[in-house]
């Protein structure tokens, strides 16, 4: 049967190129609009990206480059007495012998080297010294070769005119790892990273497992006075972490009360735990990194499903067995991510081993005695590469981890609800009060040496030491400065980090961009505090970059901000910077993606939508993160303590000074008014919080 021809009309439909044809649309691809708010959002995406460029990278890379450079001091006495590179060549008038270091030679004209020296001899006085040899804070290293020129009047150093009355300069040479051989070869600091190690593993072991068994009795069991539990935890987080030195200095130190039997009247309860050393330190940190490890372990308790419990039981699991097949690989990536996040925090920790260490050296210390104790830049420089390398380990192992982590809590999963077991219920009580019991002690013997008039000879309680005065290291004029500081902090941080989150999390396309600054924006966590003060000295204070590889250099145009109280809160940003992102990255992604959807569609602008929707609905989350830096900025001292000037000194580092100076009590009162200033801010923000929930209650149950 002959097939049937298509008629004109299903001729026409063939040929036409009509828009709904499956092939048309499948062949052309539909492109959207790229609007003028969508160009902001990428601008302003760049501009993130550039701030933490400048913010942490390039002070990183001064930090890196400081490490393998020399500064070579270069003086011109005449044409009788040239220094350079910590060596002396002079001519002696008297005997006219030529001094090259304690090397003597006769005086001729021709040219004269010893030991990377070389000297040009002209009508028996100094034309030319070549230097190959310098010395490096009394170590010698080779170096490209420095010289220096004595014609007549006019001094050159490197073949460059010395302008005026110059008559010294400085020139930066390449020495490579000259500083880290330097370091290592040196017993006494060697063993300091020997040190480090090992109080931050002992550290990490006890904290962790204190951490587990009091989060166990908060999420687990039934016993009473959870509340007060969970805030005696919070505790150690609101006080400098030279507030648990000074008070095992009061409780176990030389004249503490336990050491000395309640002072001879209690001899039978003396004991002297050798607290100047390894114990103390070990002691002060575990105090310290306690509620970073159990916040992360009661998280990883709360996220937890009964049926697994359920099943266990039903197959005749005891409790044991259930405890390690159940509980523990439950919370393992939690449990993996506290080990490393205690480990971080004591390696990098420098004020409790400040005041306890003794001459027990870790890398905190000696990189402050390196800097500010020896003014050796250059050390303190590879000092802080050391110490940043264990952190970055220990950050790339958790972030591996993190990515591996599954979801512990479905759709279909129930929550775990604690059952009454007085036996369990006891035995986790006495302990969990044994753990609150001591961190409020620390809490205790701190403030109540605050108040001591003379210890440990005249207990007569008073306000004396709170008025600062014939004290060392600032009173209330530091104290005040730190609440300013803190206060800015709190506002400018808030609005970076949400700022930022809300661009990389509500912004289409542009993933590359997105990525570097959620990258970035999470790279400070690997920082140390201590590597951020010494990073931003080199960054902050130098006057003109170079940029490698060509003779092109410019002015750097925040060496303004040295010296100042700005540069102490860009450290502390950057310093607190990724937990804040990270926080409202997560009240962030709670918002459904079709509120900028829609505002899109009705042409809302987004900065509109930002903060008429986003902003409200995320308000708790702003509170917690300008609480969080606010508390933070008052007691850190690792980031601030070599950046402050003699106008902007701060209240944790007035607590360094006077404890230096042999002040302990006013050093506890300053880091008493540091813990009450916290908890002032902290219930603050509980009321503002409860305010606006209540205020917004309608809106929220609808």
């Amino acid at each position: 049967m002959p097939a049937t021809q298509p008629s004109r009309i299903e001729r026409d439909i063939q040929k036409s190129e009509s828009p709904f044809d499956p092939k048309t649309v499948v062949l052309k691809k539909v492109r959207q609009k790229t609007s003028s708010e969508n160009w902001l959002k990428r601008v302003l995406i760049f501009l993130l990206v550039l701030w933490m460029l400048v913010a942490v990278i390039l002070p990183v890379y001064q930090l890196i480059d400081r490490s393998m450079h020399a500064e070579v001091l270069v003086s011109i006495w005449g044409n009788d007495d040239v220094r350079i590179g910590g060596r002396r060549v002079y001519i002696d008038g008297e005997t006219l012998l030529l001094h090259i270091d304690k090397k003597t030679f006769p005086l001729t004209n021709n040219i004269i080297a010893h030991d990377g020296i070389t000297v040009d001899i002209r009508d028996e006085h100094i034309y030319r010294v070549s230097c190959t040899k310098a010395m490096n804070y009394a170590e010698p290293v080779k170096i490209k070769e420095v010289t220096a020129t004595v014609d007549g009047d006019r001094y050159f150093i490197d073949g460059v005119l010395l302008e005026g009355d110059e008559y010294s300069d400085q020139v930066d040479r390449w020495i490579g790892l000259s500083n880290f051989a330097n370091y290592f070869s040196n017993e006494a600091l060697y063993y300091s990273v020997y040190n480090s190690i090992f109080v931050s593993i002992v550290t990490t072991i006890i904290a962790v497992l204190l951490a587990l068994i009091y989060a166990y009795a908060v999420t687990r069991t039934l016993i009473p006075g959870k509340a007060f539990f969970r805030v005696v935890a919070m505790l150690p987080l609101y006080a400098p972490t030279m507030l648990y030195g000074l008070s095992l200095v009061f409780i176990f130190g030389n004249k503490g009360f336990i050491t000395t039997g309640f002072f001879g009247h209690l001899p039978w309860l003396a004991w002297d735990i050798g607290l100047y050393g390894p114990v103390g330190i070990i002691i002060a940190e575990v105090v310290f990194t306690f509620p970073a490890a159990y916040m992360i372990l009661m998280v990883s308790l709360l996220n937890t499903d009964a049926r697994l419990y359920e099943a266990a039981i039903s197959l005749g699991a005891n409790k044991p067995r259930i405890f390690f097949t159940v509980t523990l690989p439950g919370i393992k990536f939690g449990l993996v991510s506290a080990i490393f996040v205690c480990f971080t925090l004591c390696f990098t920790d420098f004020g409790a081993p400040k005041v306890v260490g003794g001459n027990y050296n870790i890398l905190a210390v000696d990189i402050y005695k390196q800097v500010i104790g020896q003014q050796n830049f250059g050390m303190g420089a590879t000092i802080s590469i050391i110490l940043l390398i264990p952190a970055v380990i220990s950050f790339i192992a958790d972030r591996i981890v993190q990515r591996r982590q599954v979801v512990a809590m479905t759709a279909r999963s129930v929550p775990y609800t604690p059952k009454r077991n007085w036996g369990t219920d006891t035995v986790i009580f006495t302990i969990a009060s044994l753990i609150a019991g001591f961190i409020l002690s620390m809490l205790f013997a701190g403030g109540f040496g605050s108040l001591v008039k003379m210890w440990p000879y005249d207990f007569s309680l008073g306000f004396w030491h709170y008025t600062f005065r014939d004290v060392g290291g600032g009173g209330y004029g530091a104290f005040w400065n730190s609440v300013r500081m803190a206060t800015y902090t709190a506002i400018l941080g808030t609005m970076v980090t949400f700022g930022s989150a809300y661009l990389i999390e509500k912004t289409r396309r542009v993933a590359l961009l997105r990525q570097a600054s959620y990258f970035l924006s999470i790279l400070p966590l690997a920082l140390p505090g201590l590597v951020i003060g010494i990073a931003y000295i080199f960054f902050f204070n130098t006057t003109h970059f170079t940029i490698p590889l060509t003779n092109i250099s410019f002015a750097n145009p925040a060496h303004a901000l040295y010296g100042t109280l700005w540069i102490l809160i860009i450290a502390n940003i950057i310093h607190f910077y990724t937990v804040s992102f990270l926080t409202a990255t997560s009240a962030l992604r709670q918002l459904d993606k079709e509120f900028e959807t829609v505002s899109e569609s009705m042409s809302v602008p987004f900065y509109r939508t930002f903060f008429r929707v986003t902003v409200p609905v995320c308000f708790p989350a702003i509170v917690e993160i300008a609480m969080y830096l606010f508390v933070s900025s008052m007691a850190t001292v690792s980031a601030v303590i070599f950046l402050y000037s003699s106008d902007t000194t701060l209240a944790s580092v007035a607590v360094v000074n006077m404890d230096d100076a042999g002040d302990q009590a006013p050093a506890a009162a300053m880091c008493m008014l540091i813990v009450f200033t916290n908890i002032l801010v902290r219930t603050a923000s509980e009321v503002v919080n409860a305010i606006f929930r209540r205020a917004t209650s309608a809106w929220r149950t609808q």
